[in-house]
């Protein structure tokens, strides 16, 4: 972490954006305290970490559209993951789609799959810009709100932000395994006569 503030004490604005694509939340945090000891300038870097943040999903959405679905396919039903199901959440997503983005760009951890599923779903792009531009808006905001009056205590904001994105994840995993359980069951009666 502490790399992560030098690297942006060094090279400034210019690492600044590549930075907001990768690490969005905590350099969005540490760049709000340095804005309020006056090393670098909000109304440069709220546009910045707005479109690195942006940048991020669109990669995100490009790779649920665009990229190859071998691996769900192949390995999906080891983990519960059919085509019907898949068939659901792409359902769930096009009617659901303000929701579904911008849950998934506030939750740590586990909303990058909601962003991939976004693309699977074949939700328009324009919509899905939209929504997470504004996500991504208020979301930046309250980080460099954050950082600006909480910066000095990074180290432990980054603490608890891991902390809930590995919460989040291990939820997730928990509820999935739950439910692989639960259809292995559920076919082992079935194929008894």
């Amino acid at each position: 972490m502490q790399n992560l503030f030098f690297l942006l004490i060094k090279y400034r604005y210019v690492i600044l954006f590549p930075l907001a694509v990768v690490e969005g939340p905590i350099i969005t945090i540490i760049t709000g305290f340095l804005c309020s000891t006056g090393f670098f300038k909000l109304f440069i870097v709220y546009p910045i970490v707005i479109v690195g943040d942006n940048i991020g999903d669109f990669l995100y959405y490009s790779l649920g559209r665009w990229g190859s679905s071998d691996f769900l396919e192949r390995f999906g039903r080891w983990i519960g993951v059919t085509p019907a199901k898949m068939d659901a959440v792409k359902d769930y997503i096009s009617i659901n789609p303000n929701k579904t983005i911008g849950f998934s760009k506030i939750i740590l951890g586990i909303g990058v799959a909601g962003l991939v599923l976004a693309g699977k779903s074949r939700v328009p792009f324009g919509r899905f810009f939209k929504i997470c531009f504004l996500t991504s808006v208020a979301q930046s905001a309250v980080y460099l709100g954050t950082g600006w009056f909480f910066g000095t205590f990074y180290l432990q904001i980054s603490h608890y932000l891991n902390y809930f994105a590995s919460f989040s994840i291990v939820i997730t995993l928990a509820l999935v395994l739950f439910f692989i359980i639960k259809s292995r069951i559920r076919k082992s009666k079935i194929k008894k006569p």
